[in-house]
């Protein structure tokens, strides 16, 4: 619609213009040396504001734009977040590998974005506007779930079970982690008021699987749980969640950590 106006802007300055020509053409063969200085004043004037207002409207179109990427993108903040520290993990070196969530970010834009976007397909050409998205789902994804920095998750696992109860005590929780070969699939076991919650914590690169369900589930009876916890950061497989749906284990993302309570129902606990 934008587009189309601007369009529209510039065809009212071209006729202007070919029909001032005419007009001086007339003149010109009358002799009216006066009559032609002011046309084409006026035709120079016509063409400098029709181009200036033209760039104005470029501008806010582009602006809108941004305005509407931002706003999309902020409305998905939770999923990004997630998906981010799922998919951006350390390689072999200790460098950040990000090619697994750049491909979700492509997803992000031909899937989510580009149908709820209302702007004219020539600003949709634009490599910019691409640019712009990817920095702004970097920007919304990273600052998600401030509670929980992806840099401060560690990359060994007894380091990550020790990590999570140290999380967890700074909300509320007295956690410890369990460690050893007698945990019955027990990572941390975390209380809060007289509610005791088993956790097993999967520092996977790829989704977790039932075992980590059927384990935790077994270990919350072992030690008389009232719920059942696992922790990851990569996902979880679809038969992983629909075991843990029929069990009621709970599945969480580490950045889900600081509002276990809440999610488990248990803020008005003492």
């Amino acid at each position: 619609m934008a587009g189309s106006k601007r369009g529209e802007g510039w065809i009212v300055v071209l006729v202007v213009v070919v029909g001032g020509l005419i007009y001086l053409l007339s003149k010109g063969l009358e002799g009216d040396l006066a009559t032609i200085t002011i046309v084409a004043g006026g035709l120079l004037t016509v063409v400098a504001l029709g181009g200036y207002y033209s760039g104005g409207s470029e501008k806010a179109r582009i602006e809108e734009a941004h305005r509407q990427i931002r706003t999309i993108t902020e409305k998905h903040q939770d999923a990004l977040g997630k998906i981010y520290r799922q998919k951006v993990y350390q390689g072999h070196y200790g460098e950040q590998k990000y090619e697994a969530f750049d491909k979700e970010v492509n997803y992000f834009y031909q899937n989510i974005m580009l149908p709820e976007l209302n702007i004219s397909e020539d600003l949709l050409l634009l490599p910019e506007l691409y640019e712009y998205v990817v920095d702004q789902v970097y920007i919304t994804a990273e600052s998600a779930f401030p509670g929980v920095s992806i840099d401060t998750i560690p990359h060994d696992p007894i380091e990550f079970e020790h990590w999570t109860a140290s999380v967890l005590n700074m909300h509320g929780w007295d956690a410890q982690a369990t460690q050893g070969s007698g945990d019955q699939g027990s990572d941390v076991v975390a209380i809060y008021g007289r509610h005791k919650c088993i956790i097993q914590c999967k520092l996977y690169r790829s989704p977790v699987g039932n075992k980590a369900v059927q384990e935790v589930n077994a270990a919350k009876t072992f030690f008389d749980g009232d719920s059942a916890v696992v922790v990851g950061k990569s996902g979880y497989t679809r038969s992983a969640m629909q075991l843990a749906d029929k069990n009621g284990v709970r599945l969480i993302d580490v950045s889900e950590l600081p509002n276990l309570s809440n999610a488990l129902g248990l803020s008005n606990l003492t």
